[in-house]
């Protein structure tokens, strides 16, 4: 399979995921009451040996070091995906309307949605799957909510992908965004659903489709600021068969691979016969992470650079 869009940071044995979530205590309305404020910064860490392409699975806390904004700071909590420590996942497979005579898009999977099952199969029982789609006429909507159910998912994406007649909502002068518009709202339902949920999961959102789409940068930044917020991380998956997208004037192409290159996640370009594979690469990555959480000095509404650094003896280790 080849890949792109994955994040590589420091040394080559590890590749970083980092999101983060932030919890805040409400202020009570007893005037007497003394006003309490809390946080916690999660720091979601996926590893791979370069040599197998294997998660490493015996890191230590005290293998880790987290800068914030370039200050260290301490290490509060650490949650190890191998003994089920860490948060369940809520997985999104989100997938654009299939324009009926169109190409492209998410239509490559049209018949194809059961090669996605086997994977399925890897998920862990706390977890749960969802499917959810965009349209460029305006339309998003959940077509199955969350279930732990491993066959309902296949069927809904079966139903969600056939071809249909629809008027798009953008002129080839691109004047007319509602597709993009669309495209950000659908993921901010997603963002929603995790942050009603108690306790919050971790949402992992798997696009397929062939990322042939561009958004305005301050807006895509826009929406991966509220993204992290939850934690959440993008990955995608498209046929390789299909070409990548023109470099694009004045607008940020290939939108799905940026938030995935931003939030820690990977992009998979894959053939049928590896469509599996890809989501399982996917969701093994996602059950051995670590799951660090620090305590900001401030918060400040703003968004920090997280550096994650492994300790001279991990170092030593691992070269």
């Amino acid at each position: 399979m080849k890949l792109s869009g994955s994040r590589t940071l420091g040394l080559s044995l590890l590749w970083f995921a980092f999101s983060v979530c932030l919890a805040r205590q409400p202020e009570t309305s007893d005037q007497e009451a003394i006003r309490v404020q809390s946080s916690l910064v999660l720091v979601d860490v996926i590893s791979q040996d370069p040599k197998n392409g294997l998660p490493v699975r015996d890191f230590k806390k005290e293998d880790f070091q987290i800068y914030d904004n370039g200050h260290e700071v301490p290490i509060i909590s650490f949650e190890v995906g191998a003994r089920l420590d860490t948060r369940p996942v809520i997985l999104w497979l989100v997938v654009l309307c299939n324009e009926k005579g169109k190409t492209g898009g998410s239509a490559q999977f049209v018949g194809k949605e059961s090669l996605f099952r086997p994977a399925l199969n890897d998920l862990d029982k706390r977890d749960a799957v969802g499917v959810a789609h965009w349209c460029d006429n305006g339309e998003a909507r959940f077509d199955l909510s969350p279930t732990e159910d491993r066959d309902r998912p296949i069927s809904a994406l079966v139903e969600t992908i056939k071809p249909i007649p629809f008027r798009a909502g953008h002129g080839p002068d691109r004047t007319n965004r509602t597709g993009e518009a669309t495209f950000r709202r659908l993921v901010r339902l997603i963002i929603q659903d995790a942050q009603r949920r108690n306790p919050q999961p971790l949402p992992v959102v798997v696009f397929l489709d062939a990322d042939y789409t561009g958004q305005p940068l301050s807006d895509l930044n826009e929406l991966v600021d509220d993204f992290l917020e939850t934690s959440g991380i993008v990955f995608g998956i498209k046929d390789e068969s299909f070409p990548g997208l023109p470099q694009l004037q004045h607008e940020q192409g290939q939108i799905m691979h940026y938030m995935a290159d931003q939030t820690g996640g990977q992009f998979f370009a894959a053939p049928p016969a590896g469509y599996s594979a890809a989501l399982e690469a996917i969701l093994m990555q996602l059950h051995f992470r670590y799951e660090r959480g620090f305590i900001p000095p401030a918060i400040d509404g703003k968004r920090h650079e997280l550096k994650v650094r492994l300790a001279n003896e991990a170092k030593d280790r691992y070269k």
